[in-house]
């Protein structure tokens, strides 16, 4: 038995599964949630600095922008992404592939404004949000049948690899699919499965890629809506997004998935996959924040020296304190490309070469850098185990 409109409509494919489902499956479910919730909950209360945080942040809305968009086959480099952004910010005209990242951007804005506005008092879901959605996302870019905000007219659409046809073929099966389906994402499901935010982000995607009621975008409409979902729900600002990366990393597969459910009309496998996928992406933001934590941390180490070098007995100075915010900054370089760099030479324009080797001595012995040879190559970086060392050592 494959999916058929009157089956779609009723988006109970989770509810269905869950009355059979064994105990194996609850636990694995359970061990994927509370992993989850145990890394979402580190990155929150984590310390934040708008610097850092814009910086991480901008990072990841690029990736996004073109994870959502190569899986529609638009290729664009973060590069290009960026260049994007700034052309679109400073008022120029903008290419194709321009306008869809900027467009895509003004969604994951949008998402954001939209749910802090309404954090407070809550809100419903609705036609009108989608279709906002899907407008920002398709605004100014002549798709093939497809007037922005607006259901399709072609009612015989093809999509997907394989490529597989809508299911909703009239303008009053697009009309009562989409009602039902506001119906269902306002509902508090109560099942063993089918209560668990995370599921329901996934499934909200995956049922409106089968009703596909727009001429184009909506793919990227059902991977937006699915961040708003787990926005809406507290997921950090870090990672609402992040499922897209993973679908994008996975295109096959994710598409076989999709494809999947429609012949089987079980979910599981796809919700599984999905929640060990967005396991892994939060846990790459993790660690971004932890290293940026870090790099905060051992800044401020270097500078309590240099206000504290009398009572601490370390004699370090400002241009140590400039070397170690420049190696923080870079990271991991070659010795001979750190000390060649415009920084390093501005830096002892006018000192001695004995000036210079005492600075970097008193780097290595108060474990400030680390310096590595590999074969005939020697290698600089800022030490972070000093950090270590101190907290568990004062």
């Amino acid at each position: 038995m494959t999916l058929t409109c009157d089956r779609l409509i009723k988006f109970d494919l989770v509810e269905t599964v869950e009355k059979n489902a064994d105990v194996d499956l609850a636990v694995k479910l359970f061990s994927l949630k509370t992993e989850i919730e145990k890394i979402d909950n580190f990155i929150k209360e984590s310390p934040s600095f708008p610097g850092s945080t814009d910086k991480i942040m901008r990072g990841e809305m690029v990736s996004v922008i073109g994870a959502t968009l190569s899986i529609e086959g638009t290729v664009l480099e973060k590069e290009e992404i960026e260049q994007s952004l700034k052309k679109a910010e400073l008022g120029e005209s903008l290419q194709r592939k321009e306008q869809e990242a900027e467009n895509s951007r003004q969604v994951y804005a949008f998402i954001r404004d939209f749910v802090e506005r309404n954090r407070d008092t809550g809100f419903e879901y609705s036609e009108s949000l989608i279709r906002q959605i899907h407008s920002y996302f398709t605004a100014s870019m002549n798709y093939l049948s497809n007037v922005p905000g607006q259901y399709r007219s072609n009612f015989v659409a093809t999509f997907g690899v394989p490529r597989k046809e809508s299911l909703c073929r009239t303008q009053s099966e697009i009309e009562e699919a989409m009602k039902n389906f506001i119906v269902w994402l306002n509902q508090k499901q109560t099942g063993m499965l089918s209560h668990q935010i995370f599921i329901k982000a996934i499934m909200a995607h995956y049922y409106l890629s089968e009703i596909h009621p727009f001429g184009d975008g909506n793919g990227r409409t059902a991977r937006a809506l699915e961040a708003l979902i787990l926005n809406a729900h507290g997921i950090n600002d870090y990672c609402f997004w992040s499922l897209a990366n993973f679908w994008s990393n996975h295109r096959d597969q994710y598409l076989y998935h999709l494809h999947n459910i429609r012949i089987t009309l079980d979910p599981v496998n796809f919700i599984l996959w999905g929640l060990e996928g967005y396991r892994e992406e939060i846990t790459r933001i993790k660690e971004m924040v932890r290293k940026k934590v870090r790099q905060l941390m051992l800044l401020d180490y270097v500078q309590y020296l240099l206000r504290n070098k009398r009572r601490e007995n370390i004699k370090i100075n400002h241009r140590i304190v400039h070397l170690v915010e420049l190696l923080v900054r870079i990271g991991r370089v070659p010795m001979r490309k750190f000390m060649d760099s415009p920084e390093v030479r501005g830096l002892y324009g006018s000192c001695s070469q004995s000036t210079k080797t005492r600075d970097f001595n008193k780097m290595i012995t108060n474990q400030l850098i680390y310096i590595e040879q590999v074969e005939q190559e020697f290698f600089i970086e800022p030490n972070f185990k000093i950090l270590d060392y101190i907290t568990y050592n004062v």
